[in-house]
C-alpha cells in the first residue's frame, strides 16, 4: 500500500517489511517483547527518524526505564524532545489523547510496564480511552508507539489495545553480537502479528550495533 502517511522506523529492512516504509501516522502501533530485546532501542531510533522528518516527539515513560543517555545515543534532539511520567496508564493514556488533542507532534512513544494493564478498577476506563485514541490520533496525524512486554494476558484493556492497533510487532533478542571478547550489540528478530497496510507474518533479523552511538541495519 503506497501514500500511506507513516514515519521511518530507522531500519530500511524493516521498513519494507511494513510495507509503507514505516509505522503509520495517525494510528496506534504496539511493540511487544521481553526486556533487552531491543524494543526500546526501536522506538528511540524511531522517534529520531520522525525528528529527523522534522518533528517534535515525546516520550511517556510510564514504566520508569527511560535512559537519557543512551536516548542521545540513538540519535534523539532533546531540544525537541518531551519526556515525562505518569502515576497509572489511565493518565498516560489522557495525556496522549491531550497531545492528540493540542496537535504538534508527530510521534509519542508510550512505555508501559505490564501489571498497568491488570488493573481491574481501571480495566473499562483504560479500555474505552484506547477506544477513542484513534479517532484523536487520526485528526492530529500523530503516531503512537506502545511498548510493553505482554505477559498480562486477555485483560480489557490489552484486547482493546490489539483491536485499535493498526500494527502489532513482536520482538525478540535472538543473539549477542561479540567481537574480541566484548558485547558490542545484539540480533533482533522483529516479527509483524498484525499490519492493516501491509502484510502480516513477515519477519527481519536486525543488528544493534553500539560504538559511541547506536546503529541498527537488517541482516
Amino acid at each position: 500500500m503506497t501514500g500511506v502517511p507513516h514515519i521511518s522506523t530507522g531500519f530500511p529492512a524493516l521498513d519494507r517489511v511494513l510495507e509503507i516504509g514505516g509505522l503509520p501516522r495517525g494510528k496506534i502501533s504496539e511493540m511487544v517483547g521481553p526486556a533487552t530485546s531491543g524494543k526500546t532501542t526501536l522506538a528511540l531510533k524511531f522517534l529520531a527518524q520522525a525528528q529527523e522528518d522534522g518533528g517534535e516527539v515525546a516520550y511517556i515513560d510510564q514504566a520508569l526505564y527511560f535512559d537519557a543517555d543512551y536516548a542521545h545515543r540513538c540519535g534523539l534532539d532533546f531540544s525537541r524532545f518531551w519526556v515525562g511520567a505518569t502515576h497509572d496508564l489511565l493518565e498516560a493514556l489522557a495525556t496522549v489523547e491531550a497531545m492528540a488533542r493540542s496537535g504538534g507532534l508527530a510521534a509519542v512513544v508510550l512505555d508501559v510496564v505490564d501489571l498497568a494493564w491488570t488493573d481491574s478498577q481501571a480495566g473499562q476506563a483504560l479500555a474505552a480511552t484506547l477506544n477513542r485514541l484513534p479517532a484523536a490520533l487520526g485528526r492530529a496525524g500523530l503516531a503512537l508507539l506502545v511498548l510493553h512486554e505482554s505477559q498480562a494476558g486477555g485483560s480489557p484493556a490489552l484486547s482493546a489495545l490489539a483491536h485499535n492497533a493498526a500494527v502489532r510487532l513482536r520482538v525478540t533478542r535472538e543473539r549477542w553480537i561479540q567481537k574480541q571478547g566484548d558485547v558490542r550489540g545484539y540480533e533482533a528478530r522483529v516479527e509483524v502479528l498484525k499490519n492493516q497496510l501491509g502484510p502480516t507474518g513477515s519477519a527481519v533479523t536486525l543488528a544493534i550495533e553500539f560504538n559511541g552511538t547506536v546503529r541498527g541495519h537488517g541482516l
